[in-house]
């Protein structure tokens, strides 16, 4: 009996539509391909000019052929304007040259002015062109003048010139001022930038709510601030409920703001913490929940910071440290730390006591005390960081702290296998003091797999130092001469670290 049907389904059909799909597959592959990097490159340029900034730069993964080809995707003059605005200008005559030039989509747009002639409308006029050529990179400056600006009738930010966010350009992604003054962000009714990326201000005086800024920048991952000032009521200070920031960078660098609440905001995709400045005037807050990846802390504090306020860098930080992957922290808060290590109703330190994923530690010594050498000692032991790989010590350039009064028997016992992952040390500011050269013998003792050590030196040849034990300067010479430790005047830019941005001099 046959089963075999010439209906729709069945076999039969099957083999039909296998003979059809097969019958397309020869069509496709005998038609021409066209690739698109076959296209002439004055296309293939137009084709870039639709795209923003980051996206032409990424069509560089396309082939060979697209590479760097985004720098020249606008015809002469090239996509980047920069404008110097000199004492002895016209600031009409530079404005109306500008403005007589067709208006074209600008990649970067960069206005630097001292000239004591510019006013407010004059700046209006230059951010109303950088709108008009869509710019994506925006860069203003001031240099050495205070304009008289009157908003409403009040004179605010000391006499500096007014950065009004509802000017921009719609397609603005990297925002860069510095000695200018945010205020007023038209918040309702105000359109949202949704192309904008990252913010740096220096020396930026602000009367615009953090809440604000984030409501209309979305997609903001990047913020850095550095030596900016505002009142209670500011940028960090207090938000209204919200959806989680997309917020992954944050830089806060000798501001005057009184006390930084971030912990208010949801934060969930925060992974990077700088913080430079008076531990007791500008105390930061971070989210519990950031899982951090690197934390940059130092506290310029000169004069010593009461212990009663020790704890509050405990509270501070994050609840879980353990994906900390680089620190850099100064001697001051090494000092609060090791007071918490030894303290026995805190002995059980949690955040600070697992850091076993730590690669990166760089030590930033901003004075020469007794205790130092111990702190350092403390440090590495309770916190557990037995995957270190990289350890960075810059420490003071000049001191006036007599040699002998730096003398310190440091009777902190290092486990063994503390430093067995150790690679490399760097160490700026050697001076072949005592408590250095006692630093540099424990670490070529303690670190099995070091691989070299670089000491950064005014003096090249080892000296006599008083007080050493003959063992450690022996071990120190023994390096020397196998060529195990090098010893140069000058720092070498191959070999830096993480966070090689020091915001205070050390």
């Amino acid at each position: 009996m046959s089963l075999e049907s010439d209906g729709g389904g069945g076999a039969g059909a099957k083999r039909r539509r296998v003979d059809e799909q097969g019958a397309q597959r020869k069509e496709l592959e005998a038609a021409p391909v066209v690739r698109t990097s076959a296209l002439p490159d004055d296309l293939r340029r137009r084709i870039l000019t639709r795209l923003p900034l980051k996206d032409a730069i990424r069509s560089g993964a396309l082939a060979q052929g697209w590479r760097d080809l985004w720098k020249s995707r606008w015809a002469d003059p090239t996509s980047c304007r920069a404008i110097h605005l000199l004492p002895g200008e016209n600031p009409r005559e530079v404005l109306e040259t500008l403005e007589s030039v067709p208006r074209r989509r600008l990649d970067r747009f960069s206005f630097v002015f001292e000239n004591y002639k510019f006013r407010q409308p004059h700046l209006k006029r230059f951010f109303a062109y950088a709108a008009e050529c869509r710019v994506e990179d925006l860069h203003v400056e001031v240099r050495g003048c205070n304009l008289h600006v009157e908003v409403r009738g009040c004179n605010i930010g000391g006499g500096s010139p007014i950065f009004h966010f509802p000017l921009s350009s719609p397609l603005l992604a990297h925002l860069s001022l510095r000695n200018m003054t945010l205020f007023d962000m038209y918040y309702k009714g105000a359109r949202p930038f949704y192309f904008l990326e990252s913010i740096h201000l220096h020396s930026v005086n602000s009367g615009v709510k953090f809440s604000k800024v984030m409501a209309l920048c979305p997609r903001l991952h990047t913020l850095d601030l550095r030596c900016c000032g505002c009142s209670r009521d500011n940028m960090l200070y207090g938000a209204e409920a919200c959806t989680p920031l997309s917020l992954r960078r944050i830089t806060l660098a000798e501001c005057n703001y009184g006390g930084i609440r971030l912990d208010l905001l949801p934060m969930p995709s925060l992974c990077s913490f700088r913080y430079s400045g008076r531990f007791v005037d500008s105390l930061f807050f971070l989210p519990k929940d950031a899982t951090l990846t690197d934390l940059y802390i130092c506290f310029s504090d000169r004069e010593p910071i009461p212990q009663s306020l020790y704890y509050e860098l405990d509270a501070v930080l994050p609840d879980d440290l353990s994906g900390l992957t680089v620190i850099t922290i100064c001697s001051n808060a090494l000092k609060i730390a090791s007071s918490l290590f030894n303290d026995r109703a805190t002995h059980q330190w949690t955040k600070m006591n697992n850091l076993q994923s730590l690669r990166e530690l760089q030590l930033l010594m901003l004075g020469m005390e007794m205790d130092n050498l111990a702190n350092i000692y403390l440090f590495l032991k309770a916190c557990h960081c037995s995957n270190l790989e990289r350890l960075f010590v810059q420490l003071l350039a000049t001191s006036d702290v007599p040699l002998e009064d730096l003398v310190e028997d440091v009777r902190v016992v290092l486990p063994e296998d503390v430093l067995a992952n150790l690679r490399m040390v760097k160490v700026m500011n050697f001076n072949w003091r005592r408590f250095e050269v006692q630093l540099v013998s424990l670490l070529l003792r303690k670190a099995t797999s070091l691989h070299k050590m670089l000491l950064v030196s005014p003096k090249l040849a080892p000296l006599h130092v008083p007080g050493v034990r003959e063992a450690d300067l022996f071990l120190l010479i023994e390096a020397l001469t196998s060529g195990h430790i090098m010893v140069s005047n000058s720092d070498d830019p191959a070999t830096q670290p993480f966070h090689s941005e020091v915001f205070i001099k050390v």
